[in-house]
C-alpha cells in the first residue's frame, strides 16, 4: 500500500466524516513524509562528504598542530554530524506531545552551533585575507557576537512547537508561532553576514587585480569563498521564504539544506586550502613571471609559504622595474608541520 493511501486512511480515521479536514490532514501528512525523507538524505549527504574527506583530513588535519581555523574544522564537521543526527531522530521518531513540549527547543539550539562554526571559519579567513587588521577582527567578531544573540534568542523564544497530526505521539518538530515570522532570521542572518564577508573579501581580491596580482591561492580562496557565499545564501533565502509558508509541515522542509550545505562546503574550504598550499610551487606568479621576485635590497624572499597581505613601505616588493605599490602580494597560510620540521605556520588562514 502505498504511502499516500496510508495517509488518506489515517486522516479519514480522525476526520469524523468532514472531507475537507481529512484532505487537510493527509496533505499534512505527506509533507511530513516529503520533510522526513529530505532529513534523511541530506545527513546522508553530510556522513558521505565526510567518509569521502577522510584521507585528505587525516593528512590536512589531524596530522597538524593544534590552531584555531583546526578547532572550528573538527567542532564544524563533528558537531554538525552530531547535531544533524539529533534533530534527525526527533523528526521521525514517535514522541509525545509532553515530550515534545521540552525537546522542540533543542531543534534550533542545536543547529545554531554548527551554523556558527560554519560562520566562524568564513571569518577568521576573512581577517586572514584582509590583512589580519585589528578593525577587521573587532567587526567581523562583534557582527558573530550579534548573530549568536539573535540565533539565541530564535532558539528560546522564537520557535513553536508543531502539534502532531494524528494521535498523541509522533515526529517532534518546530517552526514559527501562527503569524509570525521570526524564525526566518535563523536563515536570513546567516546571509546577511556572509553577504558582507563576501564584499570584504571581493573589494580586497580586486586591489590586488589592479596590482597585477597573480596568485593560484588567492583565485582559490576568492572562487570558493564565492561560491560557497552563492550556494548558501539562495538556500538560506529559500529556506526563510518557505517559513512565510501557511503550512507549518513546509516550512521547515529546506532547514537541513542549508546547514548541510554550509558544513560541507566550509569544510571542503579548509582541506582545499591546505592542499592547494601543501602541492603548489613556494614561488608565486606574478606578471612577467619570467623574472624573479626579489626584495628591493636584492635578497630572495623567504622560502616559508607565510603570505601576509600586510602593508609595506613603497618599494619593499620590486620585480623588474616593477613596484607593488609597498603591498605583500601574498596570502597568509599555515605550514604542513611536516615541512617545517614539527613546527606549526601561520595560526590563521589555513
Amino acid at each position: 500500500m502505498s504511502s499516500h493511501a496510508v495517509n488518506k486512511i489515517a486522516a479519514d480515521s480522525v476526520a469524523g466524516g468532514n472531507p475537507e479536514l481529512s484532505a487537510t490532514i493527509a496533505t499534512g501528512l505527506g509533507l511530513l513524509h516529503v520533510l522526513q525523507v529530505y532529513t534523511s538524505s541530506m545527513v546522508t549527504l553530510a556522513v558521505w562528504d565526510w567518509l569521502v574527506c577522510l584521507q585528505m583530513e587525516w593528512k590536512r588535519i589531524w596530522t597538524w598542530n593544534w590552531t584555531l581555523v583546526k578547532f572550528l574544522y573538527v567542532w564544524t564537521r563533528y558537531y554538525g554530524l552530531v547535531c544533524f543526527s539529533l534533530n534527525l531522530w526527533l523528526f521521525n521518531a514517535e514522541i509525545s506531545q509532553q515530550s515534545c513540549e521540552k525537546l522542540h527547543y533543542i531543534i534550533a539550539a542545536s543547529c545554531m552551533w554548527a551554523t556558527l562554526g560554519s560562520e566562524s571559519i568564513l571569518a577568521v579567513r576573512t581577517y586572514a585575507f584582509l590583512e589580519r587588521k585589528r578593525s577587521i577582527g573587532i567587526l567581523l567578531g562583534g557582527m558573530l557576537l550579534i548573530e549568536t544573540g539573535y540565533l539565541l534568542y530564535v532558539a528560546i523564544a522564537g520557535v513553536h512547537q508543531t502539534p502532531v497530526l494524528v494521535g498523541d505521539k509522533g515526529p517532534c518538530t518546530a517552526s514559527d508561532a501562527p503569524g509570525r515570522h521570526v524564525v526566518s532570521g535563523f536563515w536570513l542572518a546567516p546571509v546577511a553576514f556572509d553577504l558582507i564577508c563576501t564584499a570584504m573579501t571581493s573589494w580586497k581580491a580586486y586591489e590586488l587585480h589592479c596590482l597585477g596580482v597573480k596568485s593560484e591561492l588567492v583565485a582559490l580562496f576568492i572562487r570558493e569563498g564565492l561560491f560557497y557565499f552563492l550556494a548558501v545564501a539562495a538556500v538560506n533565502v529559500l529556506n526563510a521564504a518557505f517559513m512565510f509558508q501557511s503550512n507549518a509541515n513546509i516550512q521547515n522542509i529546506n532547514c537541513f539544506l542549508a546547514l548541510v550545505l554550509s558544513q560541507v562546503l566550509c569544510c571542503r574550504l579548509v582541506l582545499n586550502l591546505r592542499s592547494a598550499n601543501h602541492s603548489r610551487s613556494r614561488g608565486e606568479t606574478y606578471p612577467n613571471s619570467n623574472s624573479t621576485l626579489k626584495f628591493s635590497n636584492g635578497s630572495k624572499p623567504s622560502p616559508r609559504n607565510v603570505f601576509p597581505l600586510g602593508s609595506m613601505k613603497s618599494g619593499e616588493y620590486t620585480q623588474g622595474d616593477k613596484s607593488y605599490g609597498g603591498v605583500k602580494v601574498q596570502v597568509e597560510v599555515e605550514e604542513d608541520p611536516r615541512d617545517l620540521g614539527g613546527k606549526s605556520g601561520s595560526e590563521w588562514a589555513s
